[in-house]
């Protein structure tokens, strides 16, 4: 069953699929889910990126596909810094 999540995107996925935070329909309701639909809406590269991300739903930090997700989470790209 389709369901929809409110995602928040940050970095280069913002210039990726074109905004910040968007409501987006997801066939399953976990990490691989919200990936799929990510490269499904926005195209290979969002869902390149989206491969690459964790999920932070609340206060868990997600990368298995199989893991659930609720109904808003952020998609936060791998950060490097020093």
């Amino acid at each position: 069953m389709a369901e929809t999540v409110v995602v928040t995107y940050f970095a280069a996925l913002v210039d990726a699929v074109g905004c910040h935070r968007e409501e987006l329909t997801v066939t399953e309701a976990t990490v691989g889910g919200l990936r799929r639909a990510v490269a499904a809406r926005h195209g290979r590269r969002a869902g390149e990126l989206a491969g690459h991300c964790c999920v932070l739903d609340g206060d868990d930090l997600l990368r298995d596909d199989a893991a659930p997700i609720g109904g808003e989470v952020d998609l936060l790209p791998p950060f490097a810094g020093g």
